[in-house]
């Protein structure tokens, strides 16, 4: 495999278990109270998730040395390295390891205590989105750098709900699982909003030629934008019918749906690595 088949690949994977364990974080301190059954579970799974991130992430940063020399062999040379981490790579890095360590923190207990200690955590994880990529070098990064801050806490948020979720409908009474569901639900009707205007913003700011939807960028641009239109079809099926069926003992078609959730927003996440490690929506 190539290194730049390598990076996209560990960059997309680096997304998913950071949004991931970020998102359980976020769900476990919003519903703490009512995770008697699933919390030990759901705790475990965004803990794996956080373990897994620390290891691709360091892997994927050793990386752009290889990605410089177009070899592999390139992670062994000492000056290619040097010249790696001499630019925005490393600070990144370090902001999303702290993020992932507090969240890892976070998820290791049940106190009141841990579960702010992840919120911080997620949050730290969202601002590292900001430090590099094409919000970083635009001139309008004042604007762009809290929408995209905004934009990454709520897709992690919804994107992290949905295994614990999951795990909520396998673990809990059904009425307790209804419950669950429909405070979830409360929150999102308020943060998916925002994540559209967070998104349609800094793709108006950051795209100023029509003739970007007819290269790769755009095409992967129409792509997330279809992904997030079936989302939206999903997450409103689950919110009128299928979530409410949950607390009725018929979970089958709730577990589906998010199934199929979880599966698009990992596409979407795949195509986002390969938009930020190859194409530039000015180029």
């Amino acid at each position: 495999m190539s290194p730049d088949a390598l990076s996209v690949s560990l960059r997309a994977l680096s997304f998913v278990v950071l949004l991931q364990a970020s998102g359980v974080a976020t769900f476990v301190a919003l519903h703490r109270p009512y995770l008697s059954g699933s919390g030990t579970a759901i705790r475990r799974f965004g803990l794996m998730s956080a373990l897994i991130a620390m290891p691709v992430l360091v892997a994927q940063y050793l990386l752009e040395a290889a990605r410089m020399a177009d070899d592999i062999r390139g992670i062994f040379d000492p000056s290619l390295q040097r010249l790696a981490w001499a630019t925005a790579l490393a600070g990144t890095l370090e902001w999303r390891i702290a993020g992932v360590v507090l969240v890892a923190c976070a998820l290791a207990g049940v106190t009141a205590t841990r579960a702010v200690l992840g919120l911080i955590g997620s949050a730290v994880i969202a601002v590292s989105f900001a430090l590099m990529g094409h919000t970083s070098v635009s001139a309008w990064r004042p604007v762009l750098a809290p929408l995209l801050i905004i934009h990454v806490y709520v897709a992690a948020f919804w994107f992290g709900a949905l295994p614990a979720l999951y795990l909520v409908t396998r673990r809990e009474a059904p009425d307790r699982a209804g419950r669950v569901i429909a405070a979830f639900s409360r929150y999102a009707i308020r943060l998916v909003p925002v994540l559209a205007i967070a998104g349609l913003v800094m793709s108006v700011i950051l795209i100023r030629r029509a003739a970007v939807f007819t290269e790769p960028y755009g095409w992967l641009l129409s792509a997330k934008v279809i992904g997030f239109v079936a989302l939206l079809v999903l997450a409103s099926q689950n919110r009128s019918r299928l979530g409410p069926a949950v607390a009725a003992g018929k979970p089958t078609g709730f577990r589906r749906a998010l199934t199929a959730e979880y599966v698009l927003i990992a596409a979407v996440l795949a195509a986002t690595a390969c938009m930020t490690t190859f194409f530039s929506p000015n180029e």
